[in-house]
């Protein structure tokens, strides 16, 4: 028998019909677009509100590290002890303040270890001295200790 046989010839008239519906389909896609308008800029709405700080007295926070010692533990790790003054210097008083103490490594100037202290009432003029202990760090490398104090607006 001459020729090719059936499913030969249905495997290429798929192929074929596939081929003029890719063709169909896709020619509409060759097409430019036209250029679309230049959009004009509209300038941004002024606000309608405006927030102003609280009038009045504002605490002020300035603080100092009086001690920063190494201690080892029975295990072989290390810890340190921190102890600073803080000192409300504004002429209100500050609630819920929160003083932060920070054991940094010198070297890579990143915070190692952190203990916050909180502070429900702190009057103005007034110094409060704080201790914090085992603030955990490795027995070879050198650390300062800074303190960050903030509060809620009065």
């Amino acid at each position: 028998m001459g020729g090719l046989s059936i499913p030969v010839k249905s495997l290429i008239s798929l192929l074929l019909l596939g081929c003029l519906l890719w063709a169909a389909v896709s020619a509409g896609c060759m097409e430019t677009s036209p250029t679309p308008a230049t959009p004009t800029p509209t300038p941004a709405p002024a606000s309608t509100y405006t927030i102003y700080p609280p009038v009045g007295p504002k605490p002020a926070f300035s603080s100092s590290i009086t001690s920063l010692q190494k201690r080892m533990r029975s295990d072989g790790s290390c810890y340190w002890t921190v102890a600073g003054s803080v000192t409300n210097e504004g002429d209100g008083t500050a609630r819920n303040a929160a003083i932060r103490f920070m054991l940094i490594d010198d070297e890579a100037s990143m915070i190692r270890a952190t203990e916050t202290v909180f502070v429900p009432r702190f009057p103005a003029g007034e110094t409060k001295a704080f201790t914090v202990d085992a603030l955990p760090g490795e027995c070879d490398r050198q650390y300062h200790a800074e303190i960050e104090a903030t509060c809620d607006i009065p």
